[in-house]
């Protein structure tokens, strides 16, 4: 390990504990109407929005196709990173998108907004890095911590980052007042190999580099090959996503995979066509 490294670890609890203070401070006073910054009245006008409704979370697994998107085009549903490649086959749009990775929002975040109008939530940490923001991002607190995940339900507050953005969306979903989720599109599988999203073209080569040497620097290895890196990321994914559950089974909030597939088995199985007959049959 890199001395680099050694005192980054070292000081990084510390940062973090200082930060979740003054974020609780802030979301506190939120919760009495007095906002420090424009951002958490943004952030706080979400809360309880759409209470009691169902929302589709779409992923980006190689599952995911637009025909399934074109069954979901009336329903609330929130997209994430470079679904927007979906958009020339479906007149699906996500009412909400989401991206949190840091890579992303560096490297392809300029091309996301030519694509998307709706409201763009980001964590800070990856807002700091987007070239250009556009006036529908709204930027979330958050805390990224590799080794802790805690999902505390007051999203004006701030949320921790780990593994994937679909943990991002799913407590997003929960601040709205969402209490039926589905998930579409989340396979859980190997995103770094060919074929692991359902675009070829899903990210440029400059973005997977850097994703490549980002991940390197995190688990302090170089040549780290496909599978070690997925290996590594699985894990820590379904670990957030055990969490996430225990979270939303306390709050009476029914999560459920409707993804064609995949890996993801933390969450109850459901086709995405017995979801839509269900809605068909209770509207007659």
């Amino acid at each position: 390990m890199s001395v680099k490294k050694a005192v980054k670890g070292m000081v990084k609890p510390f940062y973090n504990f200082g930060k979740k203070l003054w974020y609780t401070t802030q979301g506190m006073l939120a919760e009495k109407h007095i906002y420090l910054t424009l951002e958490e009245k943004k952030v706080a006008a979400y809360q309880g929005k759409h209470q009691g409704k169902r929302v589709f979370l779409v992923g980006t697994g190689p599952s995911l196709n637009a025909e399934d998107l074109e069954l979901i085009k009336e329903e609330y549903s929130i997209g994430c990173n470079m679904v927007y490649k979906l958009f020339t086959k479906t007149n699906w749009r996500p009412t909400y998108y989401c991206m949190t990775d840091r890579v992303y929002a560096r490297y392809q975040s300029e091309e996301i907004l030519q694509h998307v109008q709706v409201p763009f939530f980001v964590p800070k940490s990856a807002a700091k890095r987007m070239p250009h923001k556009g006036s529908n991002v709204i930027k979330v607190n958050d805390i990224y911590d590799y080794d802790t995940y805690e999902v505390q339900g007051r999203f004006h507050h701030y949320c921790y980052l780990k593994a994937s953005v679909m943990m991002f969306m799913l407590e997003l979903a929960m601040y709205m007042g969402m209490t039926e989720i589905y998930l579409l599109g989340v396979d859980c599988t190997n995103t770094y190999k060919k074929n692991g999203h359902f675009a070829k073209d899903y990210v440029k080569s400059s973005t997977k580099q850097a994703e490549q040497s980002r991940m390197e620097q995190d688990l302090d290895k170089d040549n780290i090959t496909a599978e070690e890196l997925w290996n590594h990321n699985y894990l820590r994914n379904i670990q957030a996503y055990e969490e996430i559950k225990r979270f939303a089974d306390t709050k009476g909030i029914k999560i459920y995979n409707a993804t064609r597939g995949g890996q993801l088995e933390v969450f109850q199985r459901i086709s995405l066509e017995d979801v839509l007959k269900k809605e068909s049959e209770r509207e007659r």
